[in-house]
């Protein structure tokens, strides 16, 4: 029972350290999009202001700004954020709860499994090479498994990780990779 107790919380622990890496990107791109909307919207109004002209530069810049601002409702980062904000929140709770518990019996060890089900049956799609990260995390902030369980991942999927989903991808771990 001591070992599906320490399977729950590791895996309540990599779902949240996923969702708190991918709130706080979202929560990026959204600070990333407002800069880039106000500076460039500034740079538009004072092209147009001049009014010397009327070249092209007020017509590219207000491009610009419908184009980030276009981003900005169309892929919604604040809203994303807000979501991973609360799956992460309740992955946090149910942390907090394994931690109360003494001496938990097999009912209390499976109604955790069920919260964590619940909990995940609201998450939007995974993105495997960052869960691969928060996996290798959770792995570095507990002592339940030895480092050689952390998994491997690809350079490529590091950079390109958080807009590729990579499914299908079997991430092995460093353990059973052949010795260089």
């Amino acid at each position: 029972m001591d070992n599906d107790r320490e399977n729950i919380r590791f895996n309540a622990l990599r779902n949240a350290l996923y969702h708190t890496g991918r709130r706080l990107t979202f929560e990026r791109w959204n600070r990333w999009c407002n800069f880039a909307v106000i500076l460039l919207g500034a740079a538009a109004m004072a092209d147009f202001a001049k009014g010397a002209g009327f070249g092209d530069h007020q017509y590219v810049l207000g491009g610009l700004v419908a184009a980030v601002g276009a981003a900005q409702l169309v892929f919604d980062f604040a809203g994303r954020a807000r979501d991973h904000q609360a799956l992460q929140r309740d992955y946090y709770h149910l942390l907090a709860d394994i931690e109360e518990a003494a001496a938990p019996d097999e009912s209390l060890v499976s109604l955790w499994r069920g919260r964590m089900i619940r909990i995940a049956g609201d998450e939007p799609p995974t993105y495997r090479a960052l869960d691969a990260k928060a996996y290798n995390d959770a792995i570095g902030a507990t002592e339940i498994f030895p480092l050689t369980e952390r998994l491997h991942i690809p350079w490529h999927h590091r950079l390109f990780g958080a807009f590729w989903a990579f499914e299908g991808y079997d991430y092995r771990k460093i353990g059973e990779l052949p010795a260089r």
